[in-house]
Parts: C-alpha cells; sequence; structure tokens
C-alpha cells in the first residue's frame, strides 16, 4: 500500500499521461451518454472523473483499486461528483462482477500488473452486459527510460523491481482474451506519452510512486541522480525528458462481448 505523501505523489506526476490518455478516451473508448463504465485501476481518479463528465448525469462510472491510499485521494479530490463512486477492488474482485452490470471496462496500466490474466479476462466478460466492450492499455516489456532508471538508480533493488510486473505479449493477451469468450475489434500498438520532469527528485517521486514505493528512494542519491540528469537533462530548461527513441510503445486492446453471450 502507498503511504499518504506517495498516493499524492503519484496524481501529481501522472499529468503527462492523463493527458495521453484522455485522447485514448476519446478516440478509443468512445463512451456514451448514459453508459455505466467501471474503470479498473483507477489510481487516483482523475480519469474516471473525466469518464463521468462524458456519459453525464444519466451515466455512472466505478473507479476501483486495490491501494486504500490512491482511492482515499480519488474519494476527497472527486466527491462532488454525484455519478462517480470509489470502492477498493481489483481485477480479481469488483462490484457487479456476476451480474453483466457493465457497458464498458476501461483499464489503462494495469495488465502488466495482474498475475492472473484469465481470471482477469474471465471476470471482466462476466462483469459486462451483452454486447459490452473492454478498452484496455498495457506494457509488454519495461520501457528503455524505466531499464536504465532502474538500473542507474536503484541498482540494488533491480531484482524486486522486475518481479513486479507481470508482462506478456500481445499475441498472448490476444489469445487470453479470446478464449475468455471476447471477439477482439482492435489489437495494435500506439506511442506511449512523453515523460518529462521538473527535476531529478521529481523523476525520483515518480519512479517511487509508479512502483508502489518499491522504489527506494534512499538508494537514488544526489550523486546517481546527478548523472542520470547529465543523461536525460534537456539543454536550458533544467528538465529531465524521455528521448524519443526510449519512448516504448504500448499495447491497445478493444474487444467485445457477444451480444448474445
Amino acid at each position: 500500500m502507498l503511504s499518504d505523501k506517495s498516493a499524492e505523489g503519484s496524481q501529481q506526476n501522472s499529468t503527462p499521461i492523463r493527458e495521453k490518455v484522455k485522447q485514448f478516451v476519446q478516440n478509443e473508448v468512445k463512451p456514451c451518454k448514459g453508459d455505466v463504465i467501471l474503470d479498473l485501476g483507477c489510481g487516483t481518479g482523475a480519469v474516471s472523473a473525466y469518464l463521468a463528465e462524458l456519459v453525464g448525469q444519466e451515466g455512472k462510472v466505478l473507479g476501483v483499486d486495490p491501494d486504500k491510499q490512491r482511492l482515499k485521494v480519488a474519494q476527497e479530490s472527486y466527491k462532488g461528483i454525484k455519478n462517480l463512486s470509489f470502492v477498493e477492488g481489483s481485477t480479481s474482485n469488483f462490484p457487479g462482477m456476476d451480474s453483466g452490470t457493465y457497458d464498458i471496462i476501461y483499464s489503462y496500466g494495469v495488465l502488466h500488473w495482474v498475475q492472473n490474466k484469465e481470471e482477469a479476462f474471465t471476470n471482466m466478460f462476466r462483469g459486462l452486459k451483452p454486447a459490452g466492450k473492454i478498452a484496455a492499455v498495457y506494457g509488454e516489456h519495461l520501457p528503455t527510460f524505466f531499464v536504465r532508471g532502474f538500473r542507474e538508480l536503484n541498482a540494488e533493488n533491480w531484482d524486486r523491481l522486475l518481479d513486479m510486473f507481470k508482462f506478456k505479449s500481445m499475441a498472448e493477451i490476444e489469445r487470453i482474451c479470446a478464449a475468455a469468450g471476447f471477439s477482439i475489434l482492435k489489437s495494435c500498438h500506439i506511442q506511449s506519452p512523453l515523460l518529462e520532469f521538473e527535476s531529478a527528485d521529481h523523476l525520483r517521486s515518480f519512479f517511487w510512486s509508479a512502483t508502489n514505493g518499491v522504489f527506494d528512494r534512499q538508494l537514488a542519491t544526489d550523486t546517481r541522480l546527478a548523472r542520470f540528469y547529465d543523461l536525460y537533462s534537456t539543454e536550458g530548461s533544467g528538465k529531465i525528458r524521455c528521448p524519443p527513441e526510449e519512448n516504448d510503445l504500448v499495447s491497445v486492446l478493444i474487444a467485445v462481448k457477444p451480444d448474445k453471450a
């Protein structure tokens, strides 16, 4: 579980990703007024709030996350939105899992954390209404920028960091999805959000919150940060930016539950 500060750091550090996510929602998820949506792995709730705006008051959005502190931040940040709620849960246990409740199950950056993907897809299938769809973005491997960051700044912690991720290839995800009963509408790669950090300390905070606190900030000493800063700083700006050649692709999956399932 994240600390309060780590959960808040997750909220602060997610701006570039959040803007890319909004584009994905507009172009691929395409929610309609009145839709009931599950945001599976909602984090601190910013995208859930955006989805709630798009479905209107006749619709409903439920954000689910396993981390209580992230949920606390979400609940406090968006408590005024009447068609939005947040509860603790995961791909193995979420409200409406057995009742065909949702028009859309949306999941961004979650599947590569999930150990039992067969269970996850089965539960999503059961949770959708007939003709409902899943819209997911996931990673197939650790991005180059993360690899270098972890090795340069947390070398002693490398094995533990790597063990957090449960990557599968696109072909394997497609197989699991189809086996659960889905018809796949789209499976492709897109460019991941370009990451930029105001300072070395901002970068350290990002890695910490992105790994649920497993990244050890004490290991990321000023000396190590200075070396990393020299590699990735942008001339004249003082910022650290992930270069285009290390801005890896992520995978998109859009799949539908058959109308007569």
